[in-house]
């Protein structure tokens, strides 16, 4: 795991070529449609703020399959919650030659339980193209961030970020989130443990 400051990790080579060539197959199969932002008077599409295509989805065998391999990576406590889990609703996104995602901030998801999301988490799944860096404006000064093929970039929904201008090639990422859970009258999480994570992984290498 590489800390990058102000809450940015980036974890190398989480996903093989092979797990990232079979989420683009299966995003391709949905089908893009291009992608909207949210304002104060409803969701539009504003080209000159972001022009990229997006596929939406819900998956908890994905989002499963994404925990078993973060959630030792992944800070157990975040503002006085702990880790619970990750947003089983997923984006894929696409970006082609001059397309981008201005500057914004994520917003949280909540669940009624009270688990909130507080990290934004991104799966790199394409190599071969030019620009494209997830750019953060870390109290006025811009920090570039180029993930690898199979990489994961986790990062607070606070902080200002871009997915900055594609100017060559097609660039393809899986986002999701990181899910919190209060540390004061919690239920459970209906995600596997961090001790049940690490069981797993040791029989993995056994």
């Amino acid at each position: 795991m590489h800390i990058l400051g102000h809450g940015i990790y980036r974890l190398p080579q989480v996903f093989s070529t092979a797990d990232c060539a079979r989420f683009i197959q299966q995003a391709e199969g949905f089908g893009f449609e291009p992608a909207t932002i949210n304002t104060e008077t409803g969701v539009r599409f504003e080209s000159e703020v972001r022009n990229n295509d997006r596929v939406i989805f819900d998956s908890t065998e994905l989002a499963l399959e994404v925990w078993q391999r973060v959630a030792l990576d992944l800070p157990p406590v975040w503002t006085a919650r702990g880790l619970a889990g990750l947003n089983e609703r997923f984006r894929f996104y696409r970006y082609t030659a001059a397309q981008k995602f201005d500057w914004h901030v994520d917003g949280p998801f909540e669940r009624s339980n009270g688990e909130r999301s507080q990290l934004t988490l991104l799966i790199y799944l394409s190599d071969g193209y030019e620009g494209g860096a997830t750019t953060f404006d870390v109290d006025g000064t811009v920090k570039e961030v180029h993930g690898d093929c199979g990489d994961v970039v986790v990062f607070p929904h606070r902080l200002r970020h871009r997915g900055s201008v594609v100017t060559a090639g097609t660039k393809y990422m899986l986002r999701t989130d990181v899910m919190y859970y209060p540390l004061v009258g919690a239920g459970q999480s209906s995600f596997p443990s961090l001790d049940a994570v690490r069981a797993r992984a040791a029989g993995a290498r056994t």
